[in-house]
């Protein structure tokens, strides 16, 4: 019975002992921890390929301190030892599907503790202070939005053999600590600020995309129709609404089409930078045609058969893309001759007929 009463009085002091260890500083004193050089703080900006991000690729976050989830800390005599820590900036790398990245370490952002004015645990609210850009220039909207969420980053401060050292960090983000580590094949960590931006064209005196339909030859009909189609792919930032036909065609979707005559078009008076496309044609049989222009291959003769699916040479990421079909008809089948000569024919076909006919019957007389 002694036992069991020792046994209990030990664990009431170590719930105790727990319980005041997480009123002076929530869980902070058994969290676990992340090195300095480990933990980084990562951009992931959402952007189409080809899209030119000279102008946004830098992003800037401010790191202001945080009394209230710091532990130690003395308001009164501590106040004026903190270090200052300035506003940090991350640049990302080229886009590559669809993203671009970049990060940067809190060992490259703390890099003294003996700047702090003795051992405890330091927090600081971190937040993204990039401006957001929603303008108009030279007929592109170009649209970047800025992540709004706040982390808090806690640095822990202990004494070492020669001083004050970081032996750790923890980053929160809404009550949850996250990890801030990049694992391996992967490009961000927990401590991530995610951006979008987009670039929107607007028509310009030649249209943003333009299908051309030509139809030559001299036997050719300029007054036929052929249905042409459309069908785009936009990035991923980018929404349907950002999508404009001209008159003329139909548009369902992301795929317009239209009956096209000589000289008849399918023009695009609004698209997300980034857009790729297919082009497609019902094609008569008569007809040759060949393909110039915005695509990934050119034609340099006439072909037979159908269009289908003819690539855009690249995403699209300026005004003024234009694609050509020619269809050509230089000659027609010869049929004048047997339509001509049609009546004798029939003459022969029956004076044989008769004359098989006589020598059945005189054949079967003997």
């Amino acid at each position: 019975m002694k036992k069991v009463l020792i046994l209990l009085l030990t664990l009431v002091m170590v719930f105790s002992m727990s319980a005041v260890a997480f009123a002076e500083g929530g869980t902070q004193e058994g969290a676990t921890t992340y090195g300095l050089g480990d933990a980084k703080m990562t951009k992931d900006l959402t952007v189409a390929d080809g899209i030119d991000i000279s102008a946004v690729k830098t992003f800037t976050f401010s790191f202001t301190f945080d009394a209230e989830n710091s532990v130690g800390y003395d308001a009164t005599a501590d106040a004026s030892k903190l270090p200052t820590i300035a506003a940090q900036t991350i640049e990302v790398g080229t886009q590559e599907n669809g993203h671009a990245y970049g990060n940067k370490a809190l060992s490259a952002i703390f890099t003294d503790a003996t700047a702090f004015p003795h051992a405890g645990v330091y927090a600081y609210k971190v937040k993204e202070t990039t401006a957001a850009i929603n303008t108009t220039e030279n007929g592109i909207t170009k649209t970047l939005t800025v992540d709004a969420t706040e982390y808090i980053v806690r640095l822990y401060v202990t004494n070492g053999t020669d001083g004050l050292v970081f032996s750790g960090v923890t980053v929160e983000k809404a009550g949850e600590k996250v990890d801030p580590t990049i694992k391996e094949g992967e490009k961000t960590s927990g401590f991530n600020f995610e951006n979008t931006y987009k670039e929107v064209l607007a028509e310009d005196e030649n249209g943003v995309l333009t299908i051309t339909k030509t139809i030559t030859g001299a036997y050719a009909d300029k007054t036929k129709t052929f249905p042409v189609s459309v069908t785009l792919t936009i990035p991923s930032t980018a929404s349907e609404s950002d999508v404009q036909v001209a008159q003329g065609a139909t548009l369902n979707g992301l795929t317009a089409t239209a009956d096209l005559t000589n000289n008849g078009t399918i023009k695009f008076t609004k698209l997300p930078a980034g857009t790729t496309f297919k082009v497609s044609e019902t094609q008569d049989a008569a007809y040759k045609s060949k393909i110039t222009g915005f695509v990934k291959t050119e034609d340099s003769a006439y072909v037979e058969g159908n269009r289908t699916d003819v690539e855009g040479k690249e995403p699209i990421t300026a005004s003024g893309k234009t694609v050509t079909i020619e269809n050509n008809r230089e000659d027609v089948i010869p049929t004048g001759v047997i339509i001509h000569n049609l009546p004798y024919l029939m003459l022969v076909l029956v004076a044989v007929l008769g004359l098989a006919y006589l020598a059945l019957k005189r054949r079967a007389c003997k």
